[in-house]
């Protein structure tokens, strides 16, 4: 029985939840998983780490991670028009954001991102210029700073207000059901919610032959801080991470030539190698392995390309590391696209792997005793 339902799904998606602002999240995925695990505890960083135990057949120490937080803004300062002045909390690019609708602080207070509309710039040139994340303030409604103040703080969390949605799926959306199989979907947040909601269904189910530590971490999206914590607290043998990667798969300029990232419907994405981080080898062959012998499509992702708390994890005593991705496009914009068929085959990888990992070279070694 799955335990993610679209409905689990949903808020899981559409819940805001910065760096150093997961609580919301973590509140949400641990009613969720507590009937599934025997132990669930949050450390000093706040990460959520839940221990599922095994049978016993295997004293191998797992840990499989996803990271809980989003790419938003936050409150700078608040103008004499009642308008909110932002910066960035994670890697958002402010081409994206133009026009769309956000939510302020802990009451989720609605409002617009804007700037000066371009038939009122002084010229042509500034009115083609893409806008710096500097040049763009929140609009809440407020008529002046008195009035914006009385609702707003500065160092509030902006997250994008995005509402959960199948995309070119067959059958509407029922909150109960498992999702489908087949489709596409649109939400905030996938990285790394889709990856959130792999570990929860990952959790669910028979125990596997050692105890399985569920690693939801904090702000990755600005320095991996919550993996270096839990690394250092759990001391894992291995693990694996479960990421929504980037997806660049839609045409250029004509005559380019078309390299994309990762690809829509093509599989999971295994990691090689990206910015910060050489995969264990061993581990990436135990992964290719399981999804031959299992009928599962895969995919590389496009090496150098982006970083996960994969590096974090292996900064500390050389940990093995495996990369299990979910391609969404658009991610760190206000919305991203997923294909579930993509999501559902990272579960089963997974799932398919995990036993087998006592066999994985230089997984033992990592043991401090």
């Amino acid at each position: 029985m799955s335990v993610l339902t679209q409905d689990l799904f949903r808020r899981l998606t559409e819940t805001p939840g910065g760096p150093g602002d997961e609580g919301a999240v973590r509140d949400l995925i641990a009613g969720a998983i507590h009937p599934h695990v025997d132990e669930l505890s949050i450390d000093r960083m706040g990460n959520l780490i839940a221990l599922k135990r095994g049978t016993g057949d295997s004293d191998l120490r797992v840990a499989v991670a996803a990271h809980m937080d989003e790419v938003v803004l936050f409150v700078t300062q608040i103008d004499k028009d009642g308008l909110l002045h932002v910066a960035r909390s994670g890697g958002v690019n402010a081409r994206t954001l133009l026009g769309k609708t956000v939510q302020v602080g802990p009451d989720r207070l609605p409002g617009v991102i804007s700037i000066r509309p371009p038939h009122m710039r002084k010229s042509a040139d500034e009115a083609e210029t893409v806008p710096d994340i500097d040049d763009l303030v929140i609009d809440i409604g407020a008529a002046d700073d008195k009035a914006a103040k009385a609702k707003v703080k500065i160092g509030q969390r902006i997250a994008f207000q995005t509402p959960f949605r199948l995309l070119s799926v067959e059958a509407e959306f029922d909150p109960e059901a498992p999702l489908p199989a087949q489709g596409r979907i649109s939400g905030k947040a996938f990285d790394d919610r889709i990856g959130c909601a792999a570990l929860i269904e990952l959790l669910g189910g028979e125990a596997y032959p050692f105890d399985l530590y569920g690693v939801f971490t904090v702000q990755e999206e600005i320095g991996l801080r919550g993996a270096l914590a839990a690394g250092y607290h759990l001391q894992p043998d291995v693990v694996i991470i479960l990421e929504g990667t980037v997806c660049a798969d839609l045409p250029g300029p004509p005559g380019e030539p078309q390299y994309p990232t990762t690809r829509l419907g093509a599989g999971p994405a295994l990691t090689q190698r990206d910015r910060s981080l050489v995969v264990h080898p061993p581990m990436l062959q135990h992964l290719l392995r399981t999804a031959e012998a299992n009928g599962i499509p895969y995919q590389f992702k496009h090496p150098n390309i982006g970083g996960t708390d994969g590096a974090g994890f292996a900064f500390l005593r050389g940990i093995p590391v495996g990369i299990v991705s979910t391609p969404c496009r658009y991610i760190h914009s206000p919305v991203a696209i997923a294909d579930l068929s993509d999501f559902h085959n990272v579960v089963a990888l997974v799932r398919a792997s995990l036993p087998g990992l006592d066999n994985v070279t230089g997984v033992r070694k990592s043991r401090k005793d």
